[in-house]
């Protein structure tokens, strides 16, 4: 059974032993884990080194022609080779990807004239991630993609993994954060439905950076992932469910 492990651009350089034991236990007991990441930090640092703005609208890195070699370069050529780097150092046998090569995720243009050369998924090359998979390696993968027309779009993470969670039919997904998963009113939550989160955000419990994570995470239960979790390191964290599960 397929696990998909997001791991956000800014928990990447802060990554600690205990987290690659957790994966590696996860792989021993049979599991297939597939990793994929962000890596919004080195894109700005990036950008700001080349003058370029940073554009955000509505959580999405708004992606011009000229930002988009950068982003290129940030996710693929720094954070991706440095994330399999750490993975096999850490005993981790893993494979780099990059979602433009061999139309590994193919995209629409999300919405060209507010957003760029940002992508929306259509189609996942699941033969590929599976092929890495039956070799013993971790498939590790850029969320970057290509459109019909052959040219790169750069994709949101967490809408990556979603997708490719959703195409690989897998048995759970982890969102990899910088918290140990979702606080309400002080309180770090062990489980919550949508319409607790909704709630949640209507009183102004759930705010700022988590709100993004949480859509993200309702977006893959609509998907029918079985398992969706915010987390820290531990891939413990708060489990989203549709609904209260009745025993």
């Amino acid at each position: 059974m397929f696990h998909v492990v997001k791991i956000g651009g800014s928990t990447l350089a802060n990554l600690q032993p205990a987290f690659f034991d957790v994966l590696k236990n996860r792989i021993q007991q049979g599991e297939k884990i597939v990793i994929v990441h962000g890596g919004g930090p080195e894109i700005n640092k990036k950008l700001s080194e080349s003058g370029l703005p940073l554009v955000m609208k509505n959580g999405i890195r708004v992606t011009s022609p000229e930002s988009l070699s950068y982003v290129k370069t940030a996710l693929k050529d720094i954070t991706n080779s440095n994330l399999v780097e750490r993975l096999n150092n850490e005993g981790i046998s893993a494979q780099g990807l990059s979602g433009e090569e061999n139309s590994l995720l193919t995209c629409d243009f999300l919405d060209k004239e507010n957003y760029g050369w940002v992508g929306s998924i259509q189609k996942v090359n699941t033969k590929i991630i599976q092929n890495i998979l039956e070799a013993g390696k971790v498939p590790v993968i850029a969320s970057l993609g290509v459109a019909e027309s052959g040219e790169t779009v750069n994709i949101n993470a967490d809408t990556a993994a979603g997708e490719i969670a959703a195409s690989l039919s897998a048995e759970s997904i982890c969102f990899v954060t910088d918290t140990p998963g979702v606080r309400v009113l002080g309180e770090w939550m062990e489980c919550l439905t949508i319409a607790d989160i909704f709630t949640s955000i209507v009183e102004g419990h759930i705010k700022g950076g988590m709100v993004p994570k949480v859509e993200a995470a309702i977006k893959c239960l609509d998907l029918n992932i079985k398992k969706v979790r915010i987390t820290d390191q531990t891939l413990s964290g708060t489990e989203l469910l549709k609904e209260v599960l009745i025993t």
